[in-house]
């Protein structure tokens, strides 16, 4: 076989890990997104890998897979039926709370008992920015959220402000005003709006893709 580049090293990498983790194979899309990248740069870095004998590929959706040191495709094992496809949403707006699948071009993969998954709930995923850093969840993590308010005060929320999403733990002040704060001093707390906050739902689990 062929040297690797270091980037096509960094994509089967990628490509092994989303495979393990989630059991289906990552879209074209998801590579091109994951690596900044126009999704037709993305197939020729594919179409690279496939003349490298790296991995096999047809025009099917979730059709890659890695080829093994024989030359034969790794087999995928079947995702289990225990699993649900959550829809992760870009660029969130409240509304899209209504129906998450229809705003999402991406989902992951997680059992229904790690998600707290009951019919009728519903449940999407957004990527985490800068302003939980100090509580370790990075920009860039996925935050899947159920929309089902917990009233506790360590309860990491979504919040709607003035028509936007935010994400961070809602108190109450001694003179009874509500306070959105974040895990990140650069961060200052959003004082709540008399009109109330409007609890979108909870953070419930978080994925990390290196």
């Amino acid at each position: 076989m062929k040297r690797l580049t270091e980037k096509q090293q960094k994509i089967l990498d990628y490509i092994a890990e989303f495979t393990k983790e989630q059991e289906i194979a990552p879209t074209v899309h998801e590579l091109a997104s994951h690596f900044g990248i126009k999704s037709s740069t993305m197939f020729i870095h594919l179409r690279t890998l496939q003349r490298k004998n790296c991995l096999v590929r047809n025009s099917k959706a979730r059709s890659i897979k890695l080829l093994s040191p024989d030359g034969k495709p790794e087999k995928l094992s079947r995702r289990n039926s225990n699993a649900v496809g959550i829809p992760v949403i870009e660029d969130f707006r409240p509304e899209m709370v209504a129906d998450p699948a229809a705003y999402s071009s991406s989902k992951i993969y997680m059992s229904r008992e790690s998600c707290k998954y009951n019919s009728g709930t519903r449940i999407f995923a957004v990527k985490a920015d800068d302003s939980l850093k100090d509580q370790g969840i990075l920009a860039g993590d996925i935050l899947v959220i159920a929309a089902i308010p917990e009233i506790r005060t360590d309860a990491l929320l979504m919040v709607e402000i003035d028509r936007k999403g935010y994400i961070g733990y809602l108190s109450e002040n001694a003179d009874g005003v509500k306070i959105l704060s974040f895990a990140n001093k650069d961060f200052p707390p959003i004082k709540i709006p008399v009109t109330g906050p409007q609890i979108i739902g909870t953070v419930i689990a978080l994925k990390r893709y290196f």
